[in-house]
């Protein structure tokens, strides 16, 4: 369901990687051709190979991008958190459809950005073009590091570090998580199979740096868990 947007889309959308270094006349600009849509759970948001006619800022809930494999399974590519935008990717590559599917996993809410518009936003101006290049750099880097994390990490290693991930504080205290969409969309993600996920989640368990309550995890020894992140990386 499409909606205007509202006060919080409204503020989320002007803290956006995309639109921070934009002057208030150009983010409202903006602002008048985006709307506010609002997605049911596994509700589509665009299909692979349709018109690139938006780029999304996630404001709530979970976003699965995905591409199906030639036996009929999902390969998830990214898992979307409140606050990150997608499918801008696509349109700074020059293309003019969706390279991947995207669906909720759970009911959430999307600012839609008109794709044309924002380009043509960012065409006008270098030093806009040269600040999102080094906001987006940084990113690049980081998504390399999520490829070492995935290829050269063991499961233990991969899973380990998506938990980390979700933890907002930096102290060394226990955290409790809410695992907020399926644990095999979650194997899908860190690439194992669903039983390895639930394997090696019992054997953190069992070395009592976790404790799992249905899909809530708690991190009991955080700062232990950091740690054994820095050793494998070295």
């Amino acid at each position: 369901m499409n909606k205007k947007l509202d006060g919080a889309s409204l503020a989320a959308l002007r803290r956006c990687l995309l639109l921070k270094d934009l002057e208030q006349d150009q983010f409202l600009s903006i602002a008048a051709i985006s709307h506010r849509v609002e997605l049911g759970e596994h509700e589509s948001l665009f299909l692979q190979g349709e018109e690139l006619t938006s780029i999304y800022l996630l404001i709530s809930g979970n976003i699965k991008l995905f591409r199906l494999t030639p036996s009929g399974n999902e390969k998830i590519m990214d898992l979307i958190r409140p606050g990150h935008t997608f499918a801008e990717a696509a349109l700074f590559m020059g293309g003019s459809r969706y390279p991947v599917n995207a669906t909720a996993v759970s009911p959430s809410i999307v600012v839609a950005i008109d794709a044309e518009g924002y380009k043509q936003t960012m065409e006008s101006s270098i030093k806009l073009c040269m600040n999102l290049l080094a906001r987006m750099s940084a990113r690049l880097h980081w998504m390399v590091n999520e490829v070492d994390r995935l290829t050269l990490h063991n499961a233990t290693f991969r899973l380990i570090d998506f938990l980390l991930n979700q933890v907002v504080s930096e102290d060394g205290a226990s955290e409790e998580i809410h695992l907020d969409v399926p644990k095999h969309v979650i194997a899908s993600r860190l690439s194992m199979k669903p039983e390895t996920l639930s394997r090696t989640l019992k054997q953190l368990v069992q070395r009592g740096l976790i404790a799992v309550h249905d899909s809530h995890v708690e991190l009991l020894e955080v700062e232990k868990m950091r740690n054994l992140i820095s050793l494998e990386c070295e």
